[in-house]
């Protein structure tokens, strides 16, 4: 069971950073363009957050792997391709296609059937 809360632990840092560095560009892009947005992301408190929870995602994909079947916990990785668009059409009102909704479905349920015992 460890190994679970490694990988959901995984998806969680994985999916703020992306949000957070989503949010954060959103607020630069008005200010900055090229280089200049760039420095402003790199220098962003926030933004620095999101970088570490990215390394914190690694670091916690690596607990996860030690005892665990690749072959099993990597497909629920596939999950952030869930969260984020769902979070980014809830925060940001970006568009969620119905196509878009008829994927994330297919893979929720690509990952229920992966991850149940034969």
């Amino acid at each position: 069971m460890t190994k679970y809360f490694y990988v959901f632990l995984t998806i969680g840092l994985t999916v703020y950073g992306q949000i957070i560095i989503k949010a954060r560009a959103m607020h630069h892009a008005s200010s900055f363009e090229g280089t200049r947005f760039l420095a402003a992301m790199f220098f962003d408190f926030w933004v620095a957050t999101g970088l570490v929870a990215a390394l914190a995602a690694s670091a916690t994909w690596m607990m996860a792997i030690q005892n665990s079947d690749l072959s099993l916990i990597y497909p629920v990785m596939a999950l952030t391709f869930v969260i984020v668009p769902l979070l980014a059409a809830t925060m940001f009102g970006e568009a969620v296609k119905p196509i878009q909704m008829t994927g994330m479905f297919l893979i929720v349920i690509g990952v229920g059937l992966s991850v149940v015992k034969s």
